[in-house]
């Protein structure tokens, strides 16, 4: 009887170490270079701090943004192309007991190189923006992960002052309002933030009769966007003058009150991403270019307060915090490169750790 009891007793401990296992999952997206390539699988393992590639779903070009639904069974990718109609998106079945991806869908943008794409707050669209036409495209999904032809397609018109950078207009980000019925469209072309209120039981979506363009300043080049779980604050990076900045929010009208310099001169790198912590203390943003780094910000009395730069590999393209912030994971499209950092959660502060994985370009992150 005793030796029967410390085999179930052993089998308990076995069992609940099994469970308790300490790993999370990400998708990646990538620039690819040939059919073998595309959407990446990984896990980080945080009880031998070893980051593994699980699998590859290939036969996509270019999956640079890829998303999921809330309940991680629809995985929806941009293919970053161009061509008479446009670039692509593309949906999949996700099966976590099999470990299985299964194209369902695959409609053109209507705009070249789209690189943001989102689920709507209920999941009953899709939405893409495409960075070299300019312009919004709206796609129906069902409950089980199928597209519809777009319904609705914004095209923006305008420019700025930068003729290299801003001789039109480049959607470049998408976010949703966390409270409001209200879509948000960083156009680095145009030095504008679109405010754009959505129905989600219309069927084009997107009211963009009652949009509103909040210009930024001029040169600046709006890159991505984050908001506080309130809805109160705005983030923004500068892409083109290698900045972010701060904004307050209320009553349909972003009010400036920081700009702050991410390195010594405006024109030798590339704002890229940022990520608010979740107890929203730290901002972090990514630089590219000339510095490849990235920064850490405390945010104190409402005002940012940058406290480290981490100098990383080549491209720091894009980057995400880990689910119980612990950890920070960079991808550098340069270097074909995935770079783990170990955060403080305290602090904000992180150092480099020596997990690395091999991916071709790497260009974006998404919690699975």
């Amino acid at each position: 009887m005793k030796i029967r009891i410390g085999i179930i007793a052993l089998l308990s401990v076995v069992i609940m170490s099994c469970s308790t296992s300490k790993s999370t999952n990400y998708l990646v997206g990538t620039y690819t270079d040939n059919e073998s390539q595309g959407i990446n699988l990984i896990k980080f393992n945080e009880e031998s701090n070893t980051i593994s590639l699980e699998k590859v779903v290939s036969g996509i070009e270019n999956p640079s943004f890829v998303i999921t639904n809330k309940a991680k069974t629809i995985v929806v990718s941009v293919e970053e192309t161009a061509s008479k109609e446009g670039g692509k998106v593309t949906s999949y079945s996700y099966d976590s007991n099999s470990n299985t991806f299964t194209k369902l869908s695959s409609f053109f943008t209507k705009g070249d190189h789209p690189c943001t794409v989102a689920f709507s707050p209920k999941e009953n669209f899709i939405v893409v923006g495409n960075y070299s036409g300019g312009n919004l495209s709206v796609f129906p999904i069902d409950k089980k992960g199928n597209l519809s032809e777009s319904v609705n397609e914004i095209q923006f018109e305008g420019q700025s002052i930068d003729r290299d950078r801003q001789e039109k207009p480049h959607v470049h980000c998408i976010v949703f309002h966390p409270k409001e019925n209200k879509m948000f469209v960083a156009d680095l072309g145009r030095d504008v933030i679109e405010i754009i209120p959505f129905d989600e039981y219309s069927k084009t979506f997107l009211q963009n009769e009652r949009s509103v363009a909040v210009k930024v300043a001029a040169g600046s080049g709006p890159r991505h966007l984050v908001w506080n779980k309130a809805g109160t604050r705005l983030y923004v990076t500068f892409e083109l003058t290698n900045e972010v900045g701060v904004f307050d929010y209320k009553n349909n009208q972003l009010l400036p009150i920081q700009t702050i310099a991410l390195t010594k001169e405006k024109t030798t790198g590339s704002t890229a991403e940022l990520r608010l912590s979740n107890d929203e203390k730290f901002l972090y943003v990514s630089v590219r270019g000339v510095d490849n780094h990235i920064v850490a910000m405390k945010i104190a009395d409402n005002k940012l307060e940058k406290i480290q730069t981490i100098l990383t590999e080549r491209t720091p393209r894009n980057f995400i915090i880990s689910k119980n912030q612990k950890y920070i994971f960079v991808a550098s499209q340069s270097s074909n490169l995935i770079t783990v950092y170990k955060r403080d959660r305290k602090t904000g502060l992180f150092q480099q750790t020596l997990s690395t994985l091999s991916i071709n370009k790497p260009v974006y992150f998404f919690g699975f």
